[in-house]
C-alpha cells in the first residue's frame, strides 16, 4: 500500500509538471502571436504614413480637378470628391518624432495615448541610430516598453511622465536606449527581479519584459533597470550593438 501509495504521489507530481510545462508553452505561444500582431499592426500605421505622403504631394492635383469640376458648375460631384477626400484616413493628424518610418507610427500612436491619460511625454530620438533594428523587433522592443511605462506612469496622481532617449553612443556600434518613468512605488523585488503587475490578461504577465530581453539578447546587448525613490521613477537601459558597424577609434 506504502508502495502504491508512492507511485500515486509520483504520478500526481508528474502530472503537475507536465501541466504547468503546457501552460507555459500556450503562454509563450500567445505572447509570440501578441507580438506578431503588434508588429503587424504598426506596419499598418507606417504604410498609412507614407500614404498620407503621398496624398498630400498630390494635393494640387485634387484642388485641380475641383477647380475643372467647378469650371463646369458640376457642384454634386464637387460635394461627392470633398466628401471623399476629407474623409480618407490619409489626412489624419500626423506628427513626425524620427526617421524610422515604423517606429515613427508606434511613438505616434503612445503620444495621443500619454495625451489622453494626461501623461507628459518627452521624446529625444536622434537620426539614423535604430535602423538596423528589424520591424518586428521595434514593435516588440518599444512596445513593450512603453506598455510597461503608460501603465507605472498613470497610476502616479501628480505630474506623471515619460522620457524617450535612443542615441547612438559616438565612436562604437552601440545604440543606447533610455526609458524613465514616473512610478509610484519600487517594482523590484528583493531578488532583483520585476514584481507582478496587474495586467487586463493576466496571462500575459512577466512576458513583456521577457520580450525586450530577447530582442536585447538579439543584438547581443545589455539592459539594466533601476528605481529612484526619492524622485519616484524607473529606469530602464538598453545597450544595442549593430552587427553590420564595428566602426572603433582609439
Amino acid at each position: 500500500m506504502i508502495f502504491i501509495l508512492l507511485i500515486n504521489i509520483l504520478v500526481f507530481s508528474l502530472y503537475e509538471q507536465i501541466k504547468q510545462k503546457n501552460a507555459q508553452i500556450a503562454e509563450l505561444k500567445l505572447q509570440s502571436q501578441r507580438d506578431a500582431d503588434s508588429a503587424e499592426y504598426y506596419r499598418t500605421l507606417s504604410e498609412q504614413d507614407k500614404q498620407q505622403k503621398v496624398l498630400i504631394h498630390d494635393i494640387k492635383k485634387h484642388l485641380n480637378a475641383i477647380a475643372d469640376l467647378n469650371e463646369h458648375h458640376e457642384t454634386d460631384k464637387i460635394a461627392a470628391y470633398l466628401t471623399q477626400v476629407l474623409g480618407s484616413p490619409e489626412l489624419q493628424h500626423s506628427v513626425r518624432v524620427c526617421d524610422n518610418d515604423l517606429l515613427n507610427s508606434l511613438i505616434c500612436r503612445y503620444q495621443k495615448i500619454c495625451l489622453m491619460k494626461k501623461i507628459a511625454f518627452h521624446i529625444d530620438i536622434r537620426s539614423k541610430c535604430i535602423d538596423f533594428v528589424s520591424y518586428d523587433d521595434l514593435s516588440i522592443l518599444f512596445g513593450n516598453l512603453m506598455d510597461n511605462a503608460v501603465e507605472s506612469a498613470e497610476k502616479m496622481a501628480v505630474n506623471p511622465f515619460i522620457e524617450l532617449s535612443v542615441f547612438r553612443r559616438e565612436n562604437t556600434n552601440m545604440t543606447i536606449i533610455s526609458l524613465i518613468n514616473s512610478c509610484r512605488v519600487n517594482p523590484i523585488d528583493k531578488d532583483g527581479n520585476l514584481a507582478r503587475t496587474k495586467k487586463t490578461n493576466p496571462q500575459f504577465h512577466g512576458f513583456g519584459v521577457k520580450s525586450i530581453a530577447n530582442v536585447v539578447k538579439r543584438y547581443n546587448g545589455e539592459m539594466t533597470f533601476y528605481y529612484d525613490d526619492p524622485s519616484k521613477t524607473f529606469h530602464m537601459i538598453m545597450m544595442l550593438r549593430n552587427p553590420d558597424d564595428y566602426i572603433y577609434r582609439h
